[in-house]
């Protein structure tokens, strides 16, 4: 108890300090805040150059009316994006739009350069682009002397009370920065792998962005932001409700005082799947082959596809997935995530429950097609 004690007043003691010395001058006529600002605005322009505007255009023509002009329109998706080396690769979230008509990048000094969609991953929502003009991310990516700026950081030293700056560049001339702090890492059902869940807000666009350390290092890149609603209003009357008293939200509600969650992909996996594109125009990702549903007892196999690496293995219909690779599976989401993070002939070891007992099977994955 005396231990507890002491640390709490070292820590009491500590704050005390910090906010005396924040609000007494220097020597340098410099207090705490002024020289945390300085530290702020330097990692912030350090991880400028490798953040850029990514608008991707559709247009449609619909055929012509009687008597009328050719109609056409015209959509457009707005995003930020990460230049990853100096030869005008950037990677970027994939876009609403299937098939955009024009792509265009916007770098930090306003100069524009057209870019080719190199490929996609749907499984981690990655897209890496390839601008025309090289020389533009190479003078971005680079000082003189060819001296890189932008630095890569290390994901796996970010964690719960990490302090991080979100950055994206979807409207005007000059970046929008954000500071949050990282609640920790967790999931998301469909996509592969852990992501840094952070506590800031993100403006729409901003998808795609780096996420910075405080060393100035690109750590993750801004994937997903989540909105749960506490509250719905009636748009009618005013009158506000808590959302668990009013689960059948109907066409006269609309979502009020909604927090956001922002999740961001830690850069070795961007920078990994992105290499997979440039090389190989995809990622390519394993295959088991079954049919599942889920229940008490865990995944359930309602269905083996013949031929498949399921199948081959002696895997049947019934059959209760309980581990992969020695990790407990207990959901599709898992079951999922632990297939698609293999590559294709890997070896892997199930074990499953059939007619109450225990078994191992040993399985080759094929491809995802």
């Amino acid at each position: 108890m005396y231990a507890i004690k002491s640390k709490c007043q070292q820590l009491i003691i500590g704050m005390l300090s910090l906010l005396f010395y924040a609000v007494t001058p220097s020597i340098a006529n410099e207090n705490v805040l002024q020289l945390l600002e300085k530290e702020f605005q330097k990692f912030v322009a350090d991880a400028r150059p490798a953040l850029v505007k990514v608008v991707a255009t559709q247009t449609t023509s619909m055929p012509p009316l009687p008597d009328a002009e050719k109609l056409v329109f015209t959509r457009q998706n707005i995003s930020s994006g990460i230049v990853i080396d100096t030869q005008g690769h950037i990677v970027t979230t994939t876009f609403e739009l299937e098939t955009p008509s024009k792509i265009e990048v916007t770098f930090n000094n306003e100069e524009v350069s057209t870019a080719k969609l190199v490929g996609i991953d749907t499984f981690t929502d990655i897209a890496v682009l390839q601008v025309a003009d090289v020389h533009l991310a190479t003078t971005h990516l680079q000082k003189p002397k060819t001296v890189a700026r932008v630095k890569w950081g290390d994901s796996s030293k970010i964690n719960t009370g990490s302090w991080v700056v979100t950055m994206g560049s979807s409207y005007g001339h000059s970046p929008i920065v954000s500071f949050g702090i990282v609640g920790g890492w967790d999931t998301l059902d469909q996509l592969c792998g852990e992501m840094i869940k952070i506590n800031a807000a993100v403006t729409p666009g901003n998808n795609g962005g780096p996420v910075v350390n405080t060393s100035g290092e690109i750590v993750a890149m801004i994937l997903a932001v989540l909105t749960e609603p506490p509250y719905t209003v009636n748009s009618s009357t005013g009158t506000f409700f808590q959302k668990e008293r009013d689960p059948d939200i109907s066409q006269f509600f609309v979502q009020a005082l909604a927090p956001e969650i922002t999740f961001a992909m830690p850069i070795e996996m961007v920078r990994s799947v992105a290499k997979e594109i440039i090389e190989h125009g995809k990622v390519a990702r394993g295959w088991l082959g079954v049919e599942v549903d889920v229940d008490e007892s865990g995944v359930f196999i309602i269905g083996v596809v013949d031929g498949s690496p399921a199948d081959k293995s002696g895997i049947l219909p019934k059959d209760i997935i309980l581990e992969f690779n020695k990790t407990a599976v207990r959901s599709y989401a898992e079951l999922l995530r632990c297939v698609l993070t293999e590559r294709p002939e890997t070896k892997i070891q199930l074990k499953i429950g059939r007619n109450g007992t225990e078994q191992h099977r040993t399985v080759i994955l094929g491809e995802k097609q």
